[in-house]
């Protein structure tokens, strides 16, 4: 039995930057891993760059829910060219020296609720106490933020609880985003006929020299739905506040 942390990323817009694309951003449905550990790395106020092994899936494991629906819109933004040096007056004006860029960029946007919510698991021993402290008082380093900095976010810290392996021996409803490595060929059940499930790929660690080690695909249910499959490794049951739910580390 491990001690987790649950806490929500909650927010309105989110824009969380796919690695392969290019002139036009677009953006992953959910923060990849890569994202959620630099996020805990600012609540802390590590710096840049200072703690991809510290918070590695081998000493920090990591797991998601999307707690919300969420669609996707394409919004064109209007960007000036800051290479050159410029003063903050000349960014401000229409200065005709500066260029100005219009590049698409896909926003994650709640469905019906006002905000987007992500709930994040973690158990890291490392930083447990650290960082419970912190999101108990909510005093954080640096503030939150839903992939880009113009998209604020507020963290919610749910609960602390336990977590406790579960036999892969018959399928689990899982609460939380599944790596496609980790289901069975053809285990996954379609028990829900309205269910849409969609799948991912994406980073999901950094070595020390913040090159990418593991790519993994995340099977997701869009508006948020169990996923129920069979599995090849064992997930995770959580426990807090008198409830359960199913987990699968990222």
């Amino acid at each position: 039995m491990k001690e987790i942390l649950i806490f929500d990323l909650k927010g309105r817009l989110a824009h969380f930057r796919k690695y392969f694309t290019n002139s036009s951003s677009l953006s992953y449905t959910f923060p990849p891993r890569t994202v959620i550990s630099g996020l805990v790395a600012g609540l802390l106020g590590y710096e840049r760059d200072s703690y991809y092994e510290k918070l590695s899936d081998s000493h920090c494991k990591i797991a998601l829910a999307l707690k919300t629906p969420v669609r996707k819109m394409m919004q064109t933004m209007n960007y000036r060219n800051s290479n050159k040096k410029f003063s903050i007056e000349d960014l401000l004006s229409d200065n005709p020296d500066i260029e100005p860029a219009q590049i698409p960029l896909e926003i994650i946007c709640p469905v019906d609720d006002s905000e987007i919510s992500y709930r994040i698991y973690i158990s890291c021993a490392s930083i447990h106490e650290k960082l419970k402290n912190r999101l108990e008082q909510k005093l954080f380093v640096y503030p939150a933020y839903l992939g880009i900095t113009e998209f604020l976010g507020e963290i919610e810290f749910i609960s602390e609880g336990t977590v406790n392996e579960i036999p892969f021996d018959k399928p689990v409803n899982l609460n939380s985003v599944c790596r496609k490595s980790a289901i069975v060929d053809r285990g996954l059940k379609f028990e829900d006929i309205t269910a849409q499930y969609l799948l991912e790929k994406m980073p999901a660690d950094f070595s020390g020299k913040r090159e990418v080690t593991r790519y993994e695909e995340y099977l997701f249910e869009k508006n948020g739905k169990a996923i129920v499959a069979a599995l090849k490794e064992p997930a995770y049951q959580v426990s807090y506040q008198g409830k359960t739910e199913n987990i699968m580390f990222m």
